[in-house]
């Protein structure tokens, strides 16, 4: 592909959009080892260094741009990523803005198997923008990607650490590496998942879990220290858990053990 003219036009090779990626990775000199392209349904997505920077839609491409950098991408000329088509099988269903797309749609429809594998998925305003009409070279285009990617990097980074589970109570070191394990890797992740299923996770990896992190969990959630929950909130919890009544007695048999977030 010889031209950006070609490559800004809608049902480009896949081939081709891949040897444009790799070419502005080599303008960068970024290490190509740690260029990887994850397929998405209708697309598909490049990362880079787990930070995800351009993705792939309906036979054309999209860079990341980050809020702060909107305004000087719209001024280049570059448009944003058409409306996501999510009909399916003749059921017509709204379609979303491209802007209030997250990266935990993304998560969801691309899960990696290992966490310590897995992209930044963290951020909640992510913009998908075409090259710039104006700009007519690829070093100029490596030049800004350069410039959006290192701001991405950046902002993934504070949100990372603003959703460390630790922030949460009860959440000790041990608890999170147990999380983690488990598949629930940060803030968001775990209130989607709610204390039930995030403790059924655990019992899949750790059948010998007790009750207590179960508790531990809920409270987290909540803000509060796990000693603050009443015997009715725990019984609830088990309740739920089990998916059965539980007797008054086994619910305090379990009331006694000792938290896990004391651990």
């Amino acid at each position: 592909m010889e031209n950006l003219l070609e490559l800004s036009k809608m049902d480009v090779k896949p081939s081709d959009i891949k040897a444009f990626v790799y070419e502005l990775a080599e303008m960068l000199e970024w290490d190509m080892n740690d260029v990887l392209y994850r397929q998405l349904f209708g697309g598909g997505l490049f990362t880079y260094k787990d930070v995800m920077f351009l993705k792939v839609h309906e036979g054309s491409f999209y860079f990341r741009v980050p809020e702060k950098m909107l305004q000087y991408w719209i001024s280049l000329g570059s448009q944003l990523i058409p409306k996501v088509n999510n009909a399916k099988g003749g059921n017509k269903r709204q379609s979303l803005a491209a802007e209030e797309i997250t990266s935990l749609h993304v998560a969801i429809e691309n899960p990696v198997s290992n966490p310590c594998k897995r992209p930044t998925y963290f951020s909640t305003n992510n913009f998908w923008y075409s090259i710039p009409i104006s700009v007519k070279e690829k070093n100029k285009v490596a030049q800004i990607l350069q410039g959006s990617y290192l701001l991405c990097v950046k902002e993934d980074n504070n949100i990372s650490k603003a959703n460390d589970l630790r922030k949460l109570p009860n959440i000790t070191a041990a608890l999170k590496r147990i999380l983690i394990k488990a598949g629930v890797n940060n803030i968001p992740e775990l209130e989607q998942m709610g204390a039930v299923k995030a403790f059924r996770a655990i019992r899949k990896i750790n059948s010998n879990a007790s009750y207590a992190m179960l508790f531990s969990l809920h409270a987290a959630l909540n803000y509060k220290h796990f000693s603050l929950l009443t015997n009715s909130e725990r019984e609830t919890l088990v309740q739920q858990y089990e998916g059965k009544i539980q007797t008054r007695k086994s619910i305090h048999n379990v009331m006694g053990c000792k938290s896990w977030a004391m651990a």
